[in-house]
């Protein structure tokens, strides 16, 4: 890959304060840095933001809505009548950044890989299991998933009836489901350069090594940090601190406007506020609302705002009901003794909903978003089919808290207290208020209750709630594709995403009424089902919601060609912007 500008370049050029972003160039500041840029281990938000734009998929989104899709790789395709088969016909002499040409071969493996390495924190198992393969499982137990998975079921799930060289590639899918070609638009399809990847040391795609890479930890693996995609840009450098991407000139879609993309990673709000103010960025990704008044009116700044942007992102408290205790410093002595909490302190539905109430949700909407928000009924956005209004919302009631907390642990709580330590990522200051506004009232209702409050860079942040050892923590959820499910799933389902491990939450109740929400066709059906789940969040309270902010996006007035879609980890793509 041809490297004409150097990380080290770019960041002499564009150190903080020392010069304007140069017009060739589209510099972003923004905190928390990308996970890796492997796209069967991202899940992040931080780590799409570089992969689409990085690799691509088969088919795209069109502009600014997100249930309207274009052709990427492949030009059109077809579904059988039972929904089961889906046939792509791929775009015909399409580069990697290698110089090698696109086949059918590289969507098979790039499919396939994502199915082999099946990475308990990637995306491709929660995503397409139950459809390509019939479970969910993931790699985290190798020899569980090979129980549930053999490599006839993964061969058999991508197939290319042309022949590797050919460019007709083929998805069967153990049943139909509607969402399918949405899923697929999604980071973790992207179409990655399977001779390349082979040679770096990747999966070498065969029956012979597969089981050797179940749940293989990518990060320290080649495509980590190396790149091989068809997207309009390709990789200069990465580091923990600083993105460096440059135009890709054999673009199949033609070169895009910019030349240079970099993205600094600064934790402090207030400095990538500052690098936008200066001009040293073009654009700065902001942690909470409230700053946009340093920014409105600011010389060369433009805030973009819309009514009709609706956010497809939920933030939420999370609460552990199964703590990983060994070695974990926020749970104090371990114990409900007044240092610490025992491993299933959230467990009690009492200390749950006596959380949601100290969280003042129209104080959070006015103080930290500028009025410009929606208090949810649930963890679903409020733009999407099945979310409902017909349920109450908790808000601050410090007598309702006291009563919940009084019932807890059998009235042992004000007695006894407790202290424990909530965690939030470093550099998200929305995220801080929130647990701020809990801490501040959690104290005044009792001096026996103690909250503490610490923030860790996002890789670690991500990690440690992987892990299960924060007791309490927020965290969101961007939409993987526009549909209830992946919301409700994600948060409330006994193996979703988020109570997989992460906060253990299970409810029989709840499970039955999200898997016939997840079988049904009937959409009537499913917004009643989804009704019910609402409501036994309220009555559980399993997450705590944030509200829903106004959207904006914060950039340079030098900018054209911005647009809001939400399903996008960056809102827009970085070949659709030029500069004036």
């Amino acid at each position: 890959m041809k490297k004409a500008l150097s990380l080290l370049a770019l960041l002499a050029l564009l150190g903080t304060g020392a010069a304007q972003a140069p017009a060739d160039t589209y510099v972003v500041s923004a905190f928390g840095e990308a996970v890796t840029l492997d796209p069967a281990r991202a899940y992040d938000t931080a780590s799409g933001a570089l992969l689409e734009n990085l690799y691509e998929t088969l088919y795209t989104y069109d502009g600014a809505s997100i249930n309207e899709f274009v052709p990427g790789l492949a030009t059109d395709y077809q579904e059988s009548e039972d929904g089961t088969t889906y046939t792509f016909t791929l775009r015909e002499g399409v580069p990697f950044h290698s110089g090698n040409t696109m086949t059918c071969r590289d969507v098979e493996y790039s499919l396939e890989r994502g199915m082999v390495v099946a990475h308990p924190e990637g995306a491709v198992s929660y995503l397409v299991g139950n459809q390509l393969l019939g479970t969910q499982t993931d790699g985290s137990d190798p020899a569980a998933y090979q129980e549930e998975v053999d490599w006839s079921m993964i061969d058999g799930a991508v197939e290319c009836p042309d022949g590797d060289d050919g460019l007709t590639v083929q998805l069967n899918l153990t049943a139909p489901d509607p969402a399918f070609l949405s899923i697929l638009a999604y980071t973790a399809f992207s179409v990655v350069d399977s001779q390349w990847a082979i040679e770096g040391g990747m999966w070498d795609g065969t029956e012979a090594t597969w089981t050797e890479w179940i749940g293989r930890d990518l990060t320290q693996e080649y495509m980590h940090n190396a790149v091989s995609g068809t997207g309009a840009y390709q990789l200069v450098e990465w580091t923990g601190d600083s993105f460096v991407g440059q135009a890709f000139g054999d673009y199949w879609d033609g070169a895009p406007p910019i030349t240079n993309v970099v993205y600094n990673y600064v934790e402090e709000q207030s400095t990538n506020i500052l690098a936008l103010q200066q001009g040293d960025a073009d654009r700065a990704i902001l942690g909470d609302r409230a700053a946009l008044v340093q920014l409105r009116g600011a010389p060369g700044v433009t805030v973009y705002e819309n009514p009709d942007w609706n956010p497809t992102v939920i933030s939420a408290v999370f609460f552990n009901t199964d703590i990983v205790m060994e070695n974990n410093e926020d749970v104090g002595s371990g114990q409900l003794d007044g240092q610490g909490i025992p491993s299933d302190f959230f467990d009690d539905p009492n200390v749950r909903i006596g959380f949601a109430h100290l969280f003042d949700q129209q104080a959070f909407i006015e103080q930290i978003y500028e009025g410009e928000g929606q208090a949810v009924t649930a963890a679903l956005p409020p733009s999407f089919f099945g979310y409902t209004d017909d349920v109450p919302i908790r808000t601050l009631d410090l007598e309702a808290a006291e009563q919940a907390f009084g019932e807890a642990f059998d009235g042992q709580l004000f007695d006894t207290g407790f202290e424990f330590t909530a965690l939030y990522n470093a550099g998200n200051t929305t995220r801080q208020a929130a647990l701020e506004i809990i801490k501040e009232n959690l104290e005044f209702l009792s001096p026996n209750f103690t909250m503490n409050i610490r923030s860790l860079a996002w890789p670690d942040f991500l990690s440690r709630s992987d892990q299960g050892l924060t007791p309490m923590f927020v965290l969101g959820w961007g939409a993987d594709y526009a549909d209830p499910r992946n919301f409700f799933n994600t948060f409330y389902l006994s193996d979703g995403f988020y109570p997989d491990g992460r906060t253990s939450f299970s409810n029989e109740q709840m499970d039955q009424v999200l898997r016939q929400a997840n079988t049904s066709t009937d959409q009537s059906e499913r917004a009643e089902l989804y009704a019910q789940a609402t409501q036994l969040h309220y009555d559980l309270a399993p997450v705590l919601p944030l509200p829903v902010p106004g959207a904006f996006i914060a950039a340079s007035s030098s900018l054209e060609g911005i647009y809001y879609n939400p399903m996008l980890s960056d809102n827009y793509f970085w070949k659709d912007i030029s500069k004036n």
